[in-house]
C-alpha cells in the first residue's frame, strides 16, 4: 500500500483525513476536511469512548471489507467518525 501511495504522489496533512479503500480491482482514496463538525477519532481515543459505541463494534485502524463499519459519535460538542469492524 505504501508503494501505491508513493507512486500516486498521495500526501496528507493535519487538516484532512483519508480512507483508503482496497478492492479486488481498484484502490480508492476518499479524503475529508477536518472541521469542528467532523473529524476522525483514533483507535486509542475511540476505545476510551467505548461506552458511546454500539455492542459488537470494535474500533480498528484497518478493517477488512466484509466486516468494515463506520460509526459517528459525539464527544465534547464535536462529531467524529470511528473506523472499525462490526461483529
Amino acid at each position: 500500500m505504501n508503494e501505491y501511495l508513493a507512486t500516486t504522489n498521495f500526501s496528507s496533512d493535519e487538516g484532512h483525513f483519508s480512507f483508503v479503500l482496497v478492492g479486488d480491482e481498484a484502490i480508492d482514496i476518499v479524503t475529508f476536511k477536518r472541521s469542528q463538525q467532523l473529524d476522525v477519532l483514533s483507535d486509542r481515543r475511540a476505545i476510551s469512548a467505548a461506552e458511546r459505541l454500539p455492542k459488537g463494534f470494535a474500533p480498528h485502524g484497518c478493517a477488512s471489507g466484509e466486516n468494515a463499519a463506520l460509526m459517528k459519535v459525539r464527544l465534547r460538542e464535536r462529531s467524529y467518525v470511528v473506523l472499525g469492524e462490526a461483529r
